[in-house]
């Protein structure tokens, strides 16, 4: 006997939600109802960069190397392994250098790199890297290339968080966490499952029927305790 689709919202912004859907195992795909409803909207500061040739790039998203110039064989240092896949076919010589920002900093307070260094980040950022490397005495500044504008539940998200008792949503950012744990329906009680200990913690005033959290975090980990939320559902 078959069971009835479970609901997953995905809340990545436009792009983000798609590369990440291409990574479901196929063994699960089958069991879902994918609701696209992207909680934030990324556009271009419009912020000049000015970058030297002997410069070298800081990127703790795909997002700061699509809002770059160019790498023209220029060094960049990347947190997480779609960061660094992004950076290298944007023409830079990219490492993969920590997991998070905490472990990038680690990563170049151990490196020394005499170069200066720009994180080419975000409007919204939480690991402080430029000022706390500027701390450090590295010659580092921050040019903030793209913005996250808070976006509300789609129509269709925010019905089905309010009649279903079979939702899953995956949360992948401190910021997203606190937005979705504000505007989720009161009578909602969805499936949560989070990127790390940092994002489970800001929806920490969220309603949920339970939860999981990556044991990394990266896409596939993410997959993984999907997987594990949905057996839990299942049995329930």
């Amino acid at each position: 006997m078959g069971h009835a689709p479970i609901s997953l919202i995905l809340t990545r912004p436009a792009g983000s939600n798609e590369r990440f859907l291409e990574l479901c195992p196929p063994r699960l795909f089958p069991r879902f109802q994918v609701i696209h409803a992207p909680l934030i909207e990324i556009s271009a500061t419009g912020l000049a960069v000015n970058l030297g040739e002997e410069d070298n790039a800081i990127f703790t998203s795909a997002n700061g190397v699509k809002f770059a110039p160019a790498g023209a064989g220029r060094k960049a240092y990347c947190v997480g392994a779609a960061t660094t896949r992004a950076a290298a076919q944007a023409g830079w010589i990219s490492q993969r250098a920590g997991e998070d920002a905490g472990g990038l900093i680690s990563f170049l307070e151990h490196l020394k790199p005499e170069e200066r260094l720009v994180h080419l980040s975000g409007v919204h950022t939480r690991g402080q890297v430029a000022e706390k490397l500027g701390a450090a005495g590295f010659n580092v500044d921050r040019v903030k290339v793209y913005d996250q504008k808070l976006m509300p539940l789609t129509a269709q998200a925010d019905d089905v968080l309010r009649k279903s008792d079979q939702v899953v949503v995956p949360l992948f950012s401190p910021r997203t966490a606190a937005h979705f744990a504000a505007i989720c329906p009161a009578s909602a009680c969805p499936h949560a499952v989070f990127l790390s200990e940092s994002v489970s913690a800001e929806a920490a005033g969220l309603n949920i029927a339970g939860s999981e959290t990556a044991e990394n975090p990266d896409a596939i980990e993410m997959w993984q305790a999907i997987e594990k939320m949905v057996a839990r559902i299942t049995l329930g």
